[in-house]
This record gives structure tokens, sequence and C-alpha cells, in this order.
């Protein structure tokens, strides 16, 4: 590469825009490859989010610690490892089980940080199998963020903007990036989108109901995040209508029962029960499915990990008409493998012999037969995805009677590694999102990525057991109640308040003056708030995929305008991006994370392009516009 004028190459820029988990990983990929791919040509990165750096918004250590973090403190981790199949370097480190013991232990010998003293208990309880607060899973990110800064090459400078992006425009050679409030603006050669999980405008249904709560003076939340949600219009024993029994409604649950004053305490048998302070709503829980997502396990994994992906590889899925049943194998395969590996004493013939017949099989249900008498030891996804199964109830009371029996059943079985080859599906839906990744980045139709997510989320990524644990005891208290399956709610003109049915109880109506959209906007480039992109579609230099995602080139990520043509120096990569289905920030260790794999391609290749740009020919563009106040 020729010298620059002055005697060396000018520098390279990158802006990173969001310093959340998935713009924290993006940095610690981009310095880790930058000595192979860039040398010791000067590179500067800007990272810019209003929220604080590693936790962003959704992980801001200013939330209350009632809230949780929803994996275990041993699943979380920001590091590769040796079972990362990327072509970067491996940069391993501690999970947050292992950062929190390592920092108890600096706590007590008194070389602790002051940042760290306020969690000082919470560190010495956090083990394997916790569920840290979010503000402790805050400080982790923090601290990942940190370290990947203090490990840049020497020709690499960080330079942190806590601020937001409003606009980036094309220039004569570069890109200049504008924030909110700052001038001048930033002059980079490449951008890389990392936004996350963003807000999003009511749909046009949420909008209909904004106007019949208006008419009627009702009360009215729409979807978005529950932390931030303002819940005063919920009145204390009012019912209140809550569409969706996920993880957001957990976070709604946690507000209105430990956040009102409400306490949990043990009875004499060992019974989780719930003390309500009085000021707490009636929770009227309904959804799809009619129950609440399944429960974490409450152990760690052991011994031989089933052999992942066996059945839906990338290979079978182009080669196959009927991707859900590839699926549906790829489950079972890993669940029988967990049975006849760790619980041997529970089937009747060697696993090889069945592994051989069950690959072969069309229909496997003659041969699961005869290899696992006991049914409740065998998969059925059908029963795990709709455990209500149609049926209809008495009446309420009934209903509510199963609801305690399934949730209780549900959570001593999470709890139980006899039943470990629960865990084993969870493991296979994870391989199967990593397939999906390499399939959408290959530019191959993939399942749909909606269902796909869904069924994921209720079966693998559902609340801490102690939270479903507190949800059983607030619907024993009568705090909670459940609705039933495929709940029908809608705005009654005649009464002029919501109503909700369900088939589950039959010539049943419930009427209440509140509705709450418990659950996470879908996303939208059409309707999001972020200001940068909806000024990047309104010139159409961003466009959509078909689920309404921002959509980029397959394999290198390159955001692609409304004429499908790829910008050469802009990507993006997240929830809200076309494949970005199961590339979260954080993942387990040792699990070869599809994030990872992403995030290492993606960077290789904006380092690619920043390789390719020469010395500049006016000096001018050798100063790199640095905002005031920002930090290293």
């Amino acid at each position: 590469m020729p010298d620059h004028p002055s005697g060396r190459l000018r520098p390279v820029a990158v802006c990173i825009v969001g310093a959340g988990p998935g713009g924290a990983s993006v940095l610690e990929r981009l310095l880790a490859n930058a000595p192979e791919l860039l040398g010791d040509r000067p590179l500067h990165v800007h990272v810019v989010d209003p929220y604080p750096p590693g936790a962003g918004r959704v992980w801001r250590r200013a939330q209350s610690p009632l809230l949780w973090a929803n994996s275990l403190a041993a699943d979380i981790t920001l590091f590769t490892d040796e079972v990362s199949t990327i072509e970067g370097p491996i940069r391993p480190g501690p999970s947050l089980a292992e950062w929190a013991a390592a920092r108890t232990d600096e706590l007590r010998e008194d070389r602790g940080s002051a940042e760290l003293e306020p969690f000082a208990t919470e560190l010495a309880a956090c083990g394997p199998t916790s569920f840290p607060s979010r503000p402790l899973l805050s400080t982790y990110l923090a601290w990942f963020f940190r370290s990947t800064v203090e490990g840049a090459p020497a020709n690499v400078r960080v330079i942190v903007h806590q601020t937001a992006v409003v606009d980036i425009v094309d220039g004569p050679r570069r890109q200049r990036v504008r924030l909110a409030g700052r001038r001048p603006p930033l002059q980079v050669d490449a951008v890389i989108l990392a936004q996350g999980h963003l807000d999003a405008e009511p749909t046009a249904e949420e909008r209909e109901r904004i106007r019949f709560a208006r008419r009627h003076g009702l009360a009215y939340i729409p979807t978005g995040y529950t932390a931030d949600l303002d819940l005063d219009a919920l009145r204390p024993g009012e019912p209140v209508l809550v569409r969706g029994i996920g993880l957001a409604f957990v976070d709604l649950m946690v507000r209105l029962s430990h956040g009102r004053g409400g306490a949990f305490e043990r009875d004499a048998a060992g019974v989780l029960r719930y003390r309500a302070s009085g000021r707490e709503p009636l929770l009227l829980a309904a959804s799809r499915r009619g129950v609440p997502y399944r429960s974490k396990t409450g152990y760690s994994w052991t011994g031989e990990r089933p052999p992942l992906p066996r059945h839906f590889t990338v290979e079978a899925a182009r080669a196959t008409a009927d991707v859900w049943s590839l699926i549906g194998k790829e489950l079972a395969g890993a669940h029988y493998h967990r049975l006849f590996t760790a619980h041997r004493e529970r089937t009747t013939m060697e696993w090889a012999e069945f592994d051989a017949e069950f690959a072969a099989a069309a229909d496997p249900s003659e041969l699961i037969a005869r290899a696992v008498p006991n049914p409740d030891d065998r998969f059925d996804r059908a029963l795990l995805d709709r455990p209500a199964q149609g049926r209809p109830f008495a009446d309420e009371d009934a209903l509510q009677e199963w609801m305690h029996a399934h949730i209780e059943a549900d959570l001593t079985r999470r709890h139980d590694p006899a039943y470990s080859q629960d865990l084993a599906v969870i493991h296979a839906l994870l391989s199967v999102y990593g397939v999906v990744l390499r399939l959408q980045d290959a530019g191959d139709p993939v399942p749909d990525p909606a269902r796909l997510l869904g069924f994921f989320s209720y079966l693998a990524s559902g609340p801490p057991g102690p939270r479903l644990e507190e949800l059983l005891a607030l619907a024993r208290a009568g705090v909670i109640r459940f609705l039933g399956e495929d709940v029908e709610i809608a705005g009654d003109d005649d009464t002029g308040d919501w109503r909700a049915s369900s088939p589950s109880l039959p010539g049943v109506r419930v009427h209440t003056r509140a509705l709450v959209e418990a659950r996470l906007p879908d996303p939208s480039l059409e309707r999001t708030r972020d200001a940068l992109l909806r000024r990047l579609a309104a010139r159409g230099e961003a466009s959509t995929d078909s689920a309404g995602r921002l959509n980029t080139r397959p394999g290198d990520r390159r955001v692609v305008n409304v004429r499908g043509d790829a910008h050469p120096g802009r990507f993006a990569v997240g929830h809200g991006v076309a494949g970005g289905a199961g590339s979260a920030g954080f993942s387990r260790p040792r699990f070869d994370a599809p994030a990872f794999r992403v995030n290492d391609a993606l960077v290789r290749g904006v380092l690619k392009h920043l390789r390719g740009i020469g010395p500049a020919a006016d000096r001018a563009l050798d100063r790199l516009e640095l905002v005031t106040g920002a930090t290293q």
C-alpha cells in the first residue's frame, strides 16, 4: 500500500451505531481481527449510543434490581472460545458466573472497585445457576466493554459518544455521521448499524385501540419495554386484561407485586405464598397458547452433548420441501440421544440401534413406542406447544386448577436433571437457529422466522424458575387468573370497555377498563422511532425484507437500498435486521454461538473494505473530526 504524502497512511475510521451487547460484541471482534487485516494502519473506532456502553438501553444499570436477566449466570458470555467456528482469532474470557466469582474474591481481599461494592451480596451469592439482576448484568457488560477497549492494539483508538446518531450521508470520499445536538459530523469510512431492539410506532390495529380507549375513557398500554412503561393507570384491585404471558408479562407481574409492596414467603410445607399489599390489580392473562412460557432449567448440563446439527443441516434443509418436519426430527433426535445416553434404564435398546432406525424412518412412532416405554419420556412437539390441546373447561375454577397443576408440573420437571432430555431439546433449538442463520447468509429460503422464534421463546427462553414459582403463588392468591387458549380481545362499543373470550371457557365474556400489550413491538423499518433509520428509509437508502426488517445483502450484511444495491461501506446486524434471528449480543459459553460467527464475519468484511482505502488525496481528509467530550 503506498505511503501517505506525510510519510504515513491516513487513519481509517469506522462508526458502530449502538453500544449494547450486540455493538460491544462487534467492537470486540473488530479489535480482535484488526491486526491481521489492517496491520499497523491507524484505525479510529467511534461507538455511539445515548446509553452506557456495553449495556445499552435494555441492560442499563439504572433499572430496578427487582428485574432479572433471563439467563443463568453460567450461560452469559460475550467471549469466543475453543468451540467457536470463526475465521478470526479466539479471545476467551469469563462467563458472568466466573466473573462474579473473581470479583467476589477481589472484594473480600479489599481489591475490588467502588463500582462493585453495592453488588457485594449479590456477587457472593451468584453461582452458575443464579439469575443475575439486570443492574449486575449491566456491570458485567460494562466491564467487558472496558476490557475490550483497554486491550485494543496500539494503532487503534476507540472513541465513545454518549448520544444518538440522527443521520448518515455520503460525502465525496467518506460518510458523514451526524450526531444529535453535535457539529461537525464524524467523518468515517464505514458504518456498522447495531442498534438492537428498537421502539416502534403503533400498528394500525394498536392505533385503533388507542382511539377506542380515548373515546371511552379506558386504559390502554401498547407494546413496549415493560421496564419503562408507566403503570400508574392500572388501579389497585381492578381487573386488567394482559395480552401475552411471556417474558414481558413476567416483568409486569414483578413490577405490580414486588414493586407495589407485596411479599413472597414460604409456608410450613415449603410452598411459596404471596402476601398482598392491597395495591395490586387483578391480572387476567391471555394468549394464544393460554399458558406461560416454560420455565428455565434449574440445573447445569453434564456429560455427552447431542451431535448437532444432525438432521437439520444446511444441506438437508436445501434438499427438502418439508423444513418443519426436519426441524422436528432434529429436536426429537437430541431428546432421544440424551435419554439413551444419560437415562439408559428408561429405554429398551442400544442408542446406536435406535439412532440408525430413527434416522431412516419416515414415521418413527412405532420405533419410539418399542424403545421408550414411558410416554412421559417421549418427545411430543404438539403437546409441548399446546398443552391444553383445545379442551373446554366446565367453569373458570376448573381452568384455574388445571393451570396451577400445569405450572407446578413444569416447574418440577424443569428442575429435575432426571429429565435432562428437555435441556437437550433446547440445545437443538439453538443449533436450528445457527443453521437458519447460515441459510440466510447464503440467500437460501428459510422457515418462517416469526414462527420459529415464537416456539423457541416459549420452550427455551422462558422465565427463571423462581419467577414462574412466584407467578404460581400469585395465581393461587388470586392476583393472576388465566383466560385459556386462543383468547380474542376487542373493544366493545355497546359496553364501552374491553371484552375477552376464549374457547376454553365457552360462553364466558370478560369485561375490563384496562388492557396491556405485554410484548415487545415487532421489528419494523416502516414504523421505527429511530431517527437515523427513518431518514435512511425516507431517502430510499434503506429497504425492508418480507418481514419488515432492515434489508441487508446475504453474506456480507451490507445495507441494501430500495433499488436493490448494497452500500459498499454501510453494514447492519442485530434483532431488527434481515437474518438477525438468533444473533443476540451474548450467548452461552462453549456453544459455537451464531452471534459470534455473524459478528466475526461482518467485521472481517468491514476491515477488508477499510484495507482497500488508499491514502487521502486531500490533506484536509487527514483530519479526523472528534467530538468534544468523547471518551476513549
